[in-house]
């Protein structure tokens, strides 16, 4: 019989504590997305203090101890009228406005982890991200995506400074599309042919959500640390296919182990899920769009423990959008 899979931390919040973060983003929401947007994000994690015990308890429980490589929080209300219409391109001025609050509670619950970032080669250096279909980019590896899956992943594999928590607030998924999750503490690596992904020999390619980024030249390892639970970065349809044979006979064996321990979540309206980036990877299922302003809706962001790590890519003017080429 098959072990059981890791589970990840869920937590359904109580009415108060729903009050508690709802009122509290909705104080912020106009900062989160207005003109001083980054001043909010550098403050977040002080206004994060201001969250609810448990769920603070839970999260940095989380952060410290990495016994869960996803959470599920749930229990949010998103007030499907008032949120409009799922926009037919990213970062919609007007749906931005509609739908602020929700990015300050993605925010703020975010900061319990770390400090949110951006990217200047992705949607326009903003820092909180729109997840939707756009038809142009329906059979692609992007975000933007519906009928193809997006493969699992770690997210910006490619770049030194990839987040090591991605997070997903859903406003609506009426497709009820999956996403999909496998965590590495459930992978059997004890073949010693898995030793050469310990080495430093593999690239990443960047993905095609950031533009025009230049690809990196240092070569990396897929997995760090201890194999029992490593940390793990990772990009199968992004990474340079090696010459080798027999290396790409172990990364067929290993893609399998990945896929055999992959875990669905199918977010509802309200529900926040984070992934530690490193150790587990991420990706979705396949979903049939109908451009009819009623499809698939998220907000995404990024999040680094320690964002002092990350000032050899810092742009010009802020420490939350980094430079992403990496140099």
């Amino acid at each position: 019989m098959a072990e059981p899979l890791s589970p990840g931390l869920t937590l359904e919040l109580e009415p108060e504590e729903r009050r508690q973060l709802t009122e509290l983003a909705a104080a912020h929401a106009e900062a989160a997305t207005g003109l001083q947007a980054h001043a909010f994000f550098r403050e977040a994690p002080v206004l994060a203090q201001h969250l609810p015990h448990r769920l603070r308890a839970a999260l940095t429980g989380m952060r410290q101890h990495e016994d869960a490589a996803f959470a599920l929080v749930t229990g949010l209300p998103v007030d499907d009228e008032a949120i409009g219409a799922t926009p037919d391109t990213w970062r919609d001025p007007a749906a931005i406005r509609r739908t602020d609050r929700y990015e300050s509670q993605l925010a703020l619950v975010g900061s319990v982890f770390g400090e949110l970032f951006g990217w200047n080669t992705q949607q326009g250096g903003a820092v909180i991200h729109d997840v939707l279909p756009m038809r142009e980019f329906e059979n692609t590896q992007i975000n933007f995506a519906s009928q193809e899956p997006i493969w699992w992943h770690t997210e910006d594999a490619f770049h030194s400074h990839r987040p090591d928590y991605v997070g997903l607030l859903c406003l609506r998924n009426p497709q009820r599309a999956a996403t999909t999750v496998s965590c590495a503490a459930d992978w059997d690596l004890s073949d010693p042919k898995y030793d050469l992904l310990f080495e430093e020999r593999f690239r990443h390619r960047p993905d095609e959500s950031h533009a025009d980024a230049a690809e990196p030249v240092k070569p990396r390892a897929l997995l760090t640390g201890d194999r029992a639970r490593p940390f793990v970065c990772v990009d199968p349809y992004f990474l340079e296919q090696p010459a080798a044979p027999a290396v790409a006979a172990v990364l067929r064996d290993f893609y399998a182990v990945v896929d055999a321990a992959l875990q669905q979540v199918v977010l509802a309206p309200g529900d926040i899920l984070v992934v530690d980036n490193h150790r587990a990877v991420h990706g979705r299922k396949p979903f049939q769009a109908n451009y009819d302003g009623r499809d698939r809706w998220l907000k995404r962001m990024s999040v680094s423990r320690d964002l002092r790590r990350s000032w050899p890519a810092r742009t010009t003017g802020t420490r939350q959008i980094l430079d992403g080429n990496d140099h």
